[in-house]
C-alpha cells in the first residue's frame, strides 16, 4: 500500500492506463492486455461500493487477481461516503494498488441514482467521498470524471476541491456527461487544468493507440485507452505496432483460457464470443468464421476454430491483417 504510487510512476515516465470498462475489464481481459503490454496500469470494471460491502460473493468474485495484473486499481461507485469507507476496508484485503472513484459514468440509470457523473452536480458529496476514502485507507485515491456534467460546471474548481480532499490522481474524459460518447473528445480544458493542480492528470477519450496518446499528452502525465483496446491489446505498444495473424490467434487462445479459468465454462461461453470476433475484425475472411466464433460453447470449440484458421492460412500466419498483407485472393 503506497499513497505515493502515482508520483513515483510519474517520475518513471508518462503513464499508460487500461480504462475501466463495464462488461470488458475483468481479470481475464486485464491479463491479456498485460501479457502484450506489461507496462500498462489496469483499472478494473466499476463495482458498487454497496455491492462489495453487502455481498462477500461479489467481492470474492471480482477482487482477486493475478500477479500479472499488478499494480491493479479497483474502481467503485456509489453516493454514500460511509459506504465508500466500508468498501475500502474490504478492497484493502485483496492486495490491490489503489482505489478509483467513478465520477464520470453518464449512464442514465447511474445518474438518476445519484452516482457517477451526477457527483459533478452534487459536489459536496463528491468531495466528502474522496476525503472519507483518503482518511480510511493507505491506498492512493484517484478519481475519473469528465469536463463537466452539462457544460455549466467549472472543471478547474471541481478538480481543485478533489485535490484538496486528498485525491492523488485525476483522470478526465474529454467530453461532458451529457455528451456521453457522442461528438469528439476535447482535451483543451484538461491541458489548462494541469496548470492549476500539482497531482498527476490523465486524459481519456478517443485515443487510438500508444503513439496517439503520447502525441496528445502535451503537459499531461499520462493517458488512458478504453474501447480501442477491444480485440487489440497491441494498441498499447509504441511505434504503430501491428500483430501478425499467428500472434492474433495465440492471444485469442490465451484470452479464452484465462476467461475460463476465472469464470468457469458456463459463464465463459457467453462472454468470450464478443472478444473472439473483435480480434479478427481486420481479417478479410472473418465472415467465414463469425458464425462459429459467436456460438462456441467450450474451449475445444475455440481450439478447433483456431486450428482451422491455422491450417487454411498456413502460408499467411506471418502476415499482418491490419496492413492488408493477407489479400482476398484465396
Amino acid at each position: 500500500m503506497n499513497k505515493n504510487l502515482f508520483e513515483e510512476l510519474k517520475k518513471q515516465g508518462k503513464m499508460c492506463f487500461l480504462a475501466p470498462m463495464d462488461g470488458y475489464g475483468d481479470s481475464a481481459y486485464r491479463q491479456t492486455m498485460k501479457k502484450i503490454a506489461p507496462h500498462i496500469l489496469c483499472v478494473s470494471e466499476f463495482y458498487s461500493a454497496d455491492g462489495l460491502v453487502h455481498s462477500k460473493f461479489l467481492a470474492d468474485s471480482v477482487l482477486p487477481h493475478q500477479k500479472i495484473e499488478k499494480p491493479l486499481i479497483i474502481q467503485i461507485f456509489w453516493k454514500d461516503p460511509e459506504m465508500f469507507w466500508k468498501a475500502a476496508k474490504i478492497i484493502e484485503q485483496y492486495d490491490v494498488a489503489g482505489i478509483d472513484v467513478n465520477m464520470g459514468c453518464p449512464a442514465k440509470k447511474v445518474v438518476r441514482s445519484g452516482h457517477g457523473s451526477s457527483l459533478f452536480i452534487n459536489q459536496d458529496i463528491a468531495f466528502k467521498i474522496v476525503e472519507t476514502l483518503a482518511n480510511s485507507t493507505h491506498l492512493p485515491i484517484s478519481v475519473k470524471t469528465r469536463l463537466s456534467f452539462d457544460g455549466n460546471q467549472c472543471l478547474i474548481d471541481f478538480a481543485k476541491w478533489l485535490e484538496n480532499a486528498w485525491a492523488n490522481l485525476l483522470t478526465i474524459h474529454g467530453r461532458t456527461a451529457k455528451q456521453a460518447y457522442t461528438g469528439k473528445a476535447d482535451f483543451t480544458q484538461i491541458y489548462e487544468l494541469k496548470k492549476h493542480l500539482s497531482i498527476p492528470i490523465i486524459c481519456n477519450g478517443d485515443i487510438e493507440d500508444y503513439d496517439d496518446g503520447i502525441n496528445k499528452l502535451q503537459n499531461l502525465d499520462g493517458f488512458m485507452i478504453g474501447r480501442k483496446s477491444f480485440g487489440n491489446p497491441w494498441c498499447f505498444l509504441a511505434w504503430d505496432y501491428h500483430p501478425a495473424l499467428a500472434e492474433i490467434l495465440e492471444i485469442m487462445e490465451f484470452h479464452a483460457q484465462k476467461l475460463i479459468e476465472t469464470k468457469g465454462e458456463k459463464k465463459w461461453s457467453l462472454e468470450i464470443r464478443k472478444h473472439l470476433v473483435q480480434y479478427l475484425h481486420n481479417f478479410p475472411w472473418v465472415k467465414l468464421y463469425r458464425r462459429k466464433l459467436v456460438t462456441v460453447e467450450n474451449m475445444n470449440d475455440v481450439l478447433f476454430i483456431l486450428s482451422e484458421i491455422k491450417k487454411d492460412f498456413h502460408d499467411y500466419l506471418d502476415k499482418k491483417p491490419s496492413l492488408g498483407e493477407i489479400k482476398e485472393e484465396i
